[in-house]
């Protein structure tokens, strides 16, 4: 199953059927609540400021699904960059980059404006000039890192002490200056009080990488922190999976806070799926292949249930229960108001008047 990936036609035209998905999704997906709102922020990454940019010449919402579309293709060779290291042979590293792409996390952070992608392009881009030891290019990564509205305080953490305790110290200064300004500045809410968001924070990182392959993405980073070898892709991986599961006890955690970091480290699994099936004769690795095929499918049901939202939730017949309803109803209601010459909204939730005004239907007076 791994093998078929040698052929280089089969790869590539993955990856061209890739884009022109994730350009479909670009087109045909509405504007979400949390896009609205991230766009009319007064602050905001340099990710959100060149999308706001772009907003001024083409007026659709697509226009502000450029920059991640972008950042996303840039994020296939970066982390491919990554695995040329990790990886001796070609299949494996295709095989890996298709897992990747495929996580239903990455695709919808491929196709919504979010800092997620960001941080994701930011992260990789930091691993890469930590590989080629680029000094430079590491203290850019992590200062822009600084302005997206992610948990980059468990990054900041994790380099720190890994790098200290490789005697690294001028990435380990700097990276403890940046921990601490990420933590006074406020840009992520550290109090709360305990209210017990654990199943929450399970079921988005199920959403994220799909049920098993998460759990076993779990189970990888345990191994590798029994057994090793315990590098600086695993160490920002735990640490922002750790640290996730401690504040969720206080606090509701949200999908793009750690899922850039845990994200970069999706070769951990499959490095440690490897070793430990190859390791045996073939005649004992057919249990290994079960469990992977098992995994494997799972992944992709997720993902398909992804791409193929739209067709779904019509199928469905438009169900308010559907995962993507809200993507659909508010456009749905704006065209029906407008139909009947109402050209004001009644009142609605608070994360929905930004989604309102972009779509140029202010609230009614009273």
């Amino acid at each position: 199953m791994i093998k078929v990936w040698k052929n280089d036609r089969l790869f590539f035209l993955f990856i061209f059927l890739y884009i022109l998905g994730i350009a479909t999704l670009i087109f045909t997906t509405p504007l979400s609540p949390g896009e609205a709102e991230l766009f009319y922020r007064e602050n905001g990454s340099l990710a959100i400021w060149v999308a706001r940019l772009f907003h001024r010449y083409f007026s659709d919402s697509f226009s502000l699904r450029l920059v991640p579309f972008f950042l996303g293709i840039s994020n296939l060779w970066l982390f491919y960059r990554l695995l040329l290291d990790e990886f001796p042979k070609i299949e494996d590293r295709r095989f890996t980059l298709v897992l990747f792409a495929i996580m239903p996390g990455v695709i919808a952070a491929n196709v919504l404006l979010n800092d997620a992608v960001f941080a994701l392009t930011l992260t990789l881009l930091f691993l890469l000039a930590y590989k080629k030891k680029i000094f430079w290019l590491q203290l850019l990564a992590l200062i822009l890192l600084l302005s997206t509205a992610t948990a980059m305080f468990a990054l900041y953490l994790a380099v720190a002490i890994y790098a200290f305790l490789r005697k690294e110290y001028p990435l380990a200064i700097l990276a403890t200056i940046l921990f601490f300004i990420s933590l006074a500045t406020g840009l992520y809410n550290m109090g709360g009080h305990p209210r017990g968001h654990l199943l929450d924070l399970f079921g988005i990182y199920a959403t994220l990488f799909s049920p098993l392959f998460f759990v076993y993405y779990f189970y990888a980073l345990y191994r590798v922190a029994i057994e090793g070898p315990r590098d600086l892709v695993w160490s920002i991986s735990f640490s922002a999976l750790i640290l996730s599961i401690l504040l969720s006890i206080r606090q509701h955690i949200l999908i793009v806070d750690f899922s850039p970091y845990l994200l970069a480290g999706i070769m951990i699994p499959v490095q440690v799926y490897f070793r430990s099936m190859r390791v045996r004769m073939n005649r004992f690795q057919s249990g290994y292949k079960i469990a992977g095929s098992i995994v494997l499918a799972t992944l992709i049901f997720s993902s398909a249930v992804v791409i193929l939202h739209r067709p779904i939730y019509y199928m469905l017949g438009k169900p308010h229960y559907f995962f993507a309803s809200e993507l659909y109803e508010i456009p749905q209601k704006i065209e029906i108001l407008r139909k009947k010459g109402i050209l004001c909204h009644s009142p609605v939730k608070e994360r929905y008047k930004a989604l309102y005004r972009f779509y140029n239907m202010p609230s009614c007076k009273p």
